[in-house]
C-alpha cells in the first residue's frame, strides 16, 4: 500500500475543503466511537466509547456505554456533561459548543502549517497552529471517497492529548432534534460550575 506523507505550510480550508463542505452540508450524522484520553503530566490514559450524533451547525451528543449513562453535548444553548458516576449533571453555560464541525471551522481561518498522509482512500491531517482554547494541534481524518471522518484528536499546549476514532457513520436529510435535548434524570445532581 502507497504511503506519501507531504509537508507544506498553507491555509487548512484548501486540504480540509472535502471534509468541511461534508459536514456542512449534512443535517444529521449518527456512528460509533472510541476515544481515548492521555494527560502529559501524569501519564495516565482512559479509554471509553460510544455513539456519537452530530447535526448542524453545531449541535451533537456523545452518549457513553461505559459508564452507562454518561454523556456530553450541545443543545443548542447550553454545554452540557452527564456524569452517571456522580449522579450528577454539569451546566457550562457560557462554554462554546466544541463540536467536531466548530472545532474544524477554526482550521479555516488559522494559518497553520500541514502535514498530510496519504494511505489508499484515506487522507490523514496533521494541523499545528493556534487552535483557541489552548489547542495547539488537531489531527483529522477522512476518506476520499465520501469525505466522511474516521479519526479527530485534539493535543493542548501541556500535551494533553484527546482522540476519536470514528466508524460506521451515516448521514440524514432530516434531524431528530429530541436527541440533542437534555434530559437531567431523576434524583442526578445539577451543577453549574461556573455559579460556584
Amino acid at each position: 500500500m502507497l504511503y506519501l506523507c507531504l509537508l507544506i505550510s498553507l491555509t487548512a480550508s484548501s486540504s480540509l475543503s472535502p471534509l468541511l463542505e461534508k459536514m456542512r452540508n449534512t443535517v444529521f450524522m449518527t456512528g460509533s466511537f472510541i476515544q481515548r484520553d492521555s494527560w502529559a503530566l501524569t501519564l495516565e490514559e482512559e479509554t471509553s466509547s460510544g455513539t456519537m450524533y452530530l447535526a448542524h451547525p453545531d449541535l451533537f451528543l456523545l452518549s457513553y456505554t461505559e459508564p452507562d449513562g454518561s454523556a456530553m453535548g450541545y443543545d443548542g444553548s447550553v454545554l452540557y456533561t452527564i456524569e452517571a458516576d456522580l449522579q450528577q449533571v454539569l451546566l457550562y453555560s457560557s462554554g462554546e459548543p466544541g463540536s467536531f464541525l466548530h472545532m474544524l471551522e477554526r482550521c479555516a481561518d488559522t494559518t497553520i502549517a500541514e502535514t498530510l498522509q496519504f494511505n489508499g482512500d484515506s487522507l490523514t491531517i496533521l494541523l499545528e497552529g493556534d487552535f483557541g482554547d489552548g489547542i495547539s494541534r488537531m489531527e483529522v481524518g477522512f476518506t476520499l471517497s465520501d469525505s466522511l471522518p474516521f479519526l479527530f484528536s485534539t493535543t493542548d499546549y501541556n500535551g494533553n492529548r484527546t482522540e476519536y476514532t470514528i466508524w460506521d457513520l451515516t448521514a440524514d436529510d432530516s434531524c431528530p432534534e429530541s436527541i440533542f435535548q437534555l434530559v437531567v434524570p431523576d434524583g442526578y445532581t445539577v451543577v453549574n460550575p461556573e455559579e460556584i
